[in-house]
C-alpha cells in the first residue's frame, strides 16, 4: 500500500512538473516574441570615405535594456549604449549615448565628451550614429602628437539596426 502511494505520488509530481514546464515554456516564448535584435556595425573611416576597419556586434535584448559597445585604440576609448524602447505601434525610440575619453601622450590630459540622442525609427530601419561627430573635429586618431595632416584623420561611424528577434539568429 505504501509502495502504491509512493508510485502515485511520483506520478502526480511528474504531472505537476510537466504542467509547470509548459507554463515556463509559454513564458519564455512570450519573452522571445517581445525580444529585439540590435545589430551594430562599427566602421573606422579615413577622410570620411574609405573604411579602414569594420566590427560587427549583434545582440538580443528587450525593450528598455541597453546594448553596449566599447571601442578602444591607443589614446581613445569610446563607449556607446543603444537602448531601444518599443512603442504601442511597434515603432522604436532608440536612445543612443556616446562617451569618449581622449588622452594626450603621457596621459597628461584626459578629455571627456558625451553625446545623447533620441532617435525615432521603424523596425528594420538603419540609423547612423557618429560618437565623434560627423567629422573627427579636433581628434586625430592616428597622430596623437598633432603633426598629421587633415588627410590623416580617422572617424568612427556606428550603423545601428533594430529588428524583431528571430529564433534562427540565436
Amino acid at each position: 500500500m505504501k509502495r502504491a502511494r509512493s508510485i502515485a505520488g511520483i506520478f502526480l509530481l511528474a504531472i505537476a512538473a510537466t504542467a509547470g514546464a509548459v507554463e515556463i515554456d509559454d513564458i519564455l516564448q512570450a519573452v522571445l516574441d517581445q525580444a529585439l535584435t540590435v545589430r551594430i556595425i562599427a566602421r573606422v573611416t579615413e577622410n570620411g570615405r574609405e573604411t579602414v576597419h569594420n566590427y560587427e556586434l549583434t545582440q538580443v535584448t528587450i525593450s528598455g535594456r541597453a546594448v553596449r559597445l566599447r571601442l578602444e585604440g591607443g589614446n581613445l576609448t569610446i563607449v556607446a549604449e543603444f537602448t531601444p524602447y518599443e512603442t504601442e505601434d511597434r515603432s522604436i525610440l532608440l536612445i543612443a549615448e556616446g562617451q569618449i575619453w581622449l588622452t594626450t601622450p603621457g596621459n597628461e590630459v584626459v578629455q571627456y565628451r558625451t553625446l545623447l540622442e533620441s532617435i525615432p525609427l521603424e523596425l528594420g530601419e538603419r540609423v547612423f550614429f557618429y560618437p565623434l561627430g560627423r567629422s573627427a573635429l579636433d581628434i586625430d586618431l592616428e597622430d596623437v602628437n598633432g603633426s598629421g595632416t587633415e588627410e590623416d584623420r580617422l572617424n568612427i561611424e556606428l550603423e545601428v539596426q533594430v529588428e524583431p528577434y528571430s529564433g534562427a539568429e540565436g
